[in-house]
């Protein structure tokens, strides 16, 4: 039996999704008909991040959004929260320290970096993002980094990237 491809998606794209953003509803839409019968996983840095915006972000309109996020993850989207267990964290805790030790995102960085890696050590072929760090990550020396690691290294794209790249 064929595993499902992963996919893992940063915190912006529930954030959008919650939003009623058209370009994000038609790439979820795409993977789910491209990709059948892809896993979309919710890294645990996500899920901090999105918690952490939901109970304390300043503005109320993205308090709110992060709020229907968290709520829809399961129920209407059907994203599946993913743990790590403590070898899992161990190497996403060095991967995302090479990451930003390589200069491959900026220094303050550390949460996208960790998004990153748990993508990686999940084994997601896909990181959903909107985050301009992320998209400008250097794949290249993103898999050079992670062959020492012996991590896959998910591509990282946009919704927009989706769109227009699958969409027919």
């Amino acid at each position: 039996m064929q595993k499902s491809p992963l996919v893992a998606i940063d915190t912006n794209f529930p954030l959008l999704l919650a939003a009623g953003d058209d370009t994000a509803l038609d790439a979820l839409d795409v993977v789910r008909k491209r990709m059948r019968p892809a896993e979309i996983l919710v890294p645990p840095t996500v899920q901090g991040e999105l918690l952490h915006q939901a109970e304390n972000d300043p503005d109320a309109v993205q308090r709110a959004l992060a709020k229907k996020a968290l709520l829809q993850l399961r129920s209407r989207w059907h994203f599946h929260p993913a743990d790590l267990n403590s070898a899992q964290e161990a190497v996403t805790r060095e991967a995302a320290r090479r990451i930003l030790f390589a200069g491959l995102l900026p220094a303050a960085e550390i949460n996208d970096a960790l998004v990153i890696a748990e993508s990686a050590v999940l084994n997601s072929i896909l990181l959903v993002s909107n985050d301009s760090h992320l998209l400008k990550a250097d794949h290249r020396r993103l898999g050079l980094l992670f062959r020492e690691l012996d991590l896959p290294v998910p591509l990282i794209v946009s919704p927009r990237e989706i769109v227009w790249k699958f969409y027919r």
